[in-house]
């Protein structure tokens, strides 16, 4: 990362993270995605909270059903 970062605001629409006010960034542009704890809806939290209790065992479950499919 550069040693200055530069911060682009950003909403999700769709699914996809876009930056507001019309920032736009170059195709192949390398980013960080950083989701602000307050703005997590509290359904959202409760499933990121259970993924994150996810054993090693589950996550390589779950990797064997992806490249099985």
């Amino acid at each position: 990362m550069a040693p200055n970062p530069i911060i682009i605001a950003g909403v999700v629409k769709g699914g996809v993270a876009v930056p507001v006010n019309g920032g736009k960034l170059p195709e192949g542009t390398p980013v960080e995605i950083v989701i602000r704890p307050a703005d997590v809806p509290e359904e959202q939290r409760a499933e990121l909270a259970c993924w994150e209790k996810a054993g090693g065992e589950a996550w390589g479950t779950i990797d064997q059903w992806e490249r099985e499919e």
